[in-house]
């Protein structure tokens, strides 16, 4: 789950993917904006949605991810509460 958050936020951001770690925070060490953000969350999904259908993250939850670290805990809590019919 990390590899899949760092390429997105490389993508994005145009960073070292290698450079993403959890304790980096979106705004401040990342410089990413808002649209940045929504443009990672996108990415993030469609890389998981690939292998978990139905996988979404709610809009209203992004102001919740002030670090790489707050964006893994929510996707891997999201895929552990998943329906096992979508697994």
């Amino acid at each position: 789950m990390l590899a899949v958050l760092q390429s997105a936020v490389a993508t994005v951001l145009e960073v070292d993917p290698a450079s993403v770690e959890p304790t980096l925070r979106f705004v401040e060490d990342l410089r990413a904006d808002s649209l940045a953000l929504v443009e990672i969350v996108e990415a993030v999904e469609e890389q998981i949605a690939a292998q978990e259908a139905g996988f979404a993250i709610a809009d209203e939850d992004l102001d919740d991810f002030l670090t790489v670290g707050d964006a893994l805990a929510y996707a891997v809590a999201r895929l552990a509460a998943a329906p096992t019919w979508s697994r």
